[in-house]
C-alpha cells in the first residue's frame, strides 16, 4: 500500500522522472545491473518466464522513476523479483533506473489519473476472454501460463496507478507479446473502449490477491 501512494502521488504532481541520468550514473547502473541481467537479460531484454522485458519503451513511458525504485527496493512477493533493497543503497537504486532508462531513453507519458469507473462483473467477462490466455485465470502470469506475466496479485497492483494500467492495456508493451487493446488501434488484439478498459482494472482490483 505504501508503494502505491507513492506512485500515485508522484503521477498526480506530475513527477514521473526525478532521477538525473547522467553518464557517471548510467555507468555506475549498467555495472550494477549485472545482478539483474540473469532474469532481466543484460540489455533488459527479459526472460519468458524468468523476469519481464524492461526495455520496453511503451513500459519505461509509462512507469514512473518511484515505481522502478520501489520496485527495485521492495521486490515483488510471489515472483522471481526479490527485494533489493538490502544489497543496494539508494543511490545505487537510483543509478540502476539511470541504466534502465538509458536503455530506451523514451519521454513521459501522459497518463490518465482520472477516478476508475468500472464494473467489475463487466470487467471480469472480457478478462475471462482475452485475458486469462496469457495472464492466466486468477492473474498468476508464468505459474499458471507460459505466455504472460502476473496481474493478479496486490504486491503489483498495489503499486501502480490506473493511469499506468489504462496505458499500457491500451499501447501494450512493446518488444512483448502484449499487444494494444485501444479502441482506435490497428493492431488491437481486441479494441477496447475506455469504459471497458475500467472495468478490467476494476475486476483486477477486486479480485487482487
Amino acid at each position: 500500500m505504501i508503494a502505491m501512494l507513492i506512485a500515485t502521488h508522484a503521477w498526480a504532481q506530475g513527477k514521473m522522472r526525478w532521477i538525473e541520468n547522467n553518464p557517471a550514473g548510467v555507468a555506475q547502473g549498467k555495472a550494477l545491473f549485472t545482478a539483474c541481467g540473469a532474469c532481466h537479460g543484460m540489455q533488459g531484454e527479459g526472460r519468458q518466464g524468468i523476469g519481464p522485458r524492461l526495455n520496453s519503451n511503451t513500459f519505461l513511458a509509462a512507469a514512473s522513476d518511484d515505481f522502478l525504485v520501489q520496485t527495485i527496493r521492495q521486490g515483488r512477493a510471489g515472483t522471481t523479483m526479490i527485494p533489493w533493497g538490502a544489497s543496494f543503497k539508494d543511490a545505487d537504486i537510483q543509478s540502476l533506473v539511470a541504466y534502465i532508462r538509458s536503455l530506451n531513453p523514451v519521454s513521459a507519458a501522459t497518463l490518465n489519473e482520472s477516478p476508475l469507473n468500472g464494473d467489475a462483473p463487466r470487467g471480469a467477462a472480457l478478462y475471462d476472454t482475452i485475458c486469462a490466455a496469457c495472464h492466466g485465470r486468477t492473474g498468476a502470469g508464468y505459474q499458471e501460463t507460459a505466455n504472460g506475466t502476473g496481474i493478479g496479485r496486490k504486491a503489483f497492483l498495489d503499486s501502480v496507478s490506473n493511469g499506468f494500467l489504462r496505458y499500457i492495456i491500451k499501447h501494450g508493451k512493446s518488444g512483448t507479446q502484449m499487444r494494444p487493446f485501444a479502441k482506435d488501434s490497428k493492431v488491437a488484439v481486441v479494441n477496447l473502449t475506455d469504459q471497458q478498459v475500467d472495468d478490467v482494472i476494476t475486476h483486477l482490483r477486486s479480485q487482487s490477491w
